[in-house]
């Protein structure tokens, strides 16, 4: 979802979503946005791997996505699951396997006898082998935008016979992100921020989910500047981020690479940023700013409330 330089998101944008189809030939329920909330099967949907049709109102599923498990369990559809990746940590009850979605082959995927499969991302001929054992699989590509996360939610809600819970669960969603928009008010625009991938100085332009949760603030990126050729994922160098002297650092590297404000301040040159010194550094777990179901809410919640802290 492309935008001008740092707009603020409304309400309306924040609860717009795309449309898919499906082979069914009625005329079906639809929520606001006009997706559909009805769930007939065999449906065709559209997702990164193709048109993929689901012949029956899946009970097996296996889902190797930790943002797509939490958008299943979200519209009421946990019950049909019997295996999810182990990073898929929300909800905490859910199934968890040894799996990491990046395996190459099939096989350790049948022992579960799955009727769908949901991957983050394609790897190898593993969607051609569950194909021809006649398990269809659904690639969701990691999403882009916030449209795209509704658009997964409601994918998804057809693909397991909840399109109802997900419609319900794509307004919640929405309702609770304006909600978190409307307690912070004017008091971030134009604050400046830069939020972390990794130690190396990776980060994520306005142009990602992660990006568009922080413009609804009326925050600035640093980052922008640093995107070329399209590139939504720039790496900075330190005497770039030290020029942009952003108010605020969000470091989202803590799980994976053990970063604290104390470590990013240790950093040659970051001790006189203007966010170490008025003590803006703040720490948000990995799984939670990398995840674009539900999560986003915890995200954007765990940002407002850390604006609050620094007192702006």
């Amino acid at each position: 979802m492309r935008r001008h330089r740092y707009p603020i998101i409304t309400a309306a944008l924040i609860g717009g979503a795309l449309t898919f189809s499906s082979c069914s030939s009625s005329s079906p329920a639809t929520d606001a946005s006009g997706a559909s909330t009805t769930s007939k099967f065999p449906v065709m949907l559209r997702a990164s791997n193709g048109n993929v049709t689901i012949p029956r109102r899946p009970t097996r599923i296996m889902s190797l996505s930790a943002s797509a498990t939490s958008m299943i369990y979200a519209m009421g559809a946990g019950p049909q699951v019997v295996a999810v990746d182990q990073y898929s940590t929300d909800p905490p009850n859910a199934p968890r396997t040894s799996l990491s979605g990046f395996e190459t082959g099939a096989e350790s995927y049948l022992s579960y006898k799955p009727d769908l499969v949901v991957l983050a991302q394609e790897q190898g001929s593993v969607v051609a082998q569950l194909a021809a054992v006649d398990v269809p699989t659904l690639v969701l590509s990691p999403a882009g935008s916030l449209r795209d996360s509704y658009a997964q939610i409601s994918l998804l809600g057809r693909a397991t016979g909840h399109g109802a819970g997900a419609a319900a669960e794509h307004a919640s969603i929405a309702r609770r992100l304006a909600a978190i928009v409307r307690s912070v008010g004017g008091r971030a625009r134009g604050v400046t921020y830069y939020h972390e991938l990794d130690p190396t100085l990776y980060s994520t332009t306005s142009h990602t989910f992660i990006g568009a949760l922080y413009a609804s603030l009326g925050m600035v990126n640093v980052a922008d500047r640093a995107s070329t050729g399209g590139n939504d994922y720039p790496q900075l160098s330190p005497e770039a981020l030290i020029r942009a002297n952003p108010d605020d650092v969000f470091l989202a590297d803590v799980t994976c690479c053990a970063q604290s404000a104390t470590t990013f301040a240790a950093r040659p040159g970051f001790s006189l940023l203007r966010a170490v010194t008025g003590h803006h550094v703040f720490t948000i777990p990995d799984s939670i700013a990398s995840e674009w179901g539900p999560r986003v809410v915890d995200f954007l919640q765990m940002v407002a409330d850390d604006l609050k802290k620094a007192g702006q």
